[in-house]
């Protein structure tokens, strides 16, 4: 129980400062930066952290973040027999791909020393 409340701390200290939101792209209508995201969730009770691989994404919507992430815990909850809650953000944005392999190695890091199993969701 202590292990899972610390990542939820961790999980949520650092990406409450890390993550991109549409306006922090200035810029015309047409010409929309990509920015780059991942998902994560943690299952403290069987000592799992389930981590997707970064993809880029052509539009900074929050809809589109939030639309991912539910796919995120569709596919985990199918695979691997979890609960995670459909509407819940499991997704992190960022405006480049260095800010986001920091970020993602930061987490992975983290999880080692927690001694929790990466898991991979694969294609969601």
């Amino acid at each position: 129980m202590i292990i899972r409340s610390g990542c939820l701390a961790v999980l949520f200290l650092l990406f409450s400062h890390g993550a991109a939101s549409a306006q922090d792209f200035p810029g015309t209508p047409g010409q929309q930066p990509g920015i780059t995201a991942w998902c994560a969730a943690v299952n403290g009770e069987r000592g799992e952290l389930y981590l997707s691989a970064p993809r880029r994404l052509h539009s900074t919507s929050p809809m589109v973040v939030g639309s991912l992430s539910g796919h995120f815990a569709q596919t985990v909850n199918a695979r691997f027999g979890t609960h995670l809650i459909m509407s819940a953000s499991h997704c992190h944005a960022f405006k480049t791909a260095a800010a986001s392999e920091s970020a993602r190695g930061a987490l992975v890091t983290n999880a080692s020393k927690q001694a929790l199993v990466i898991r991979d969701p694969g294609i969601f």
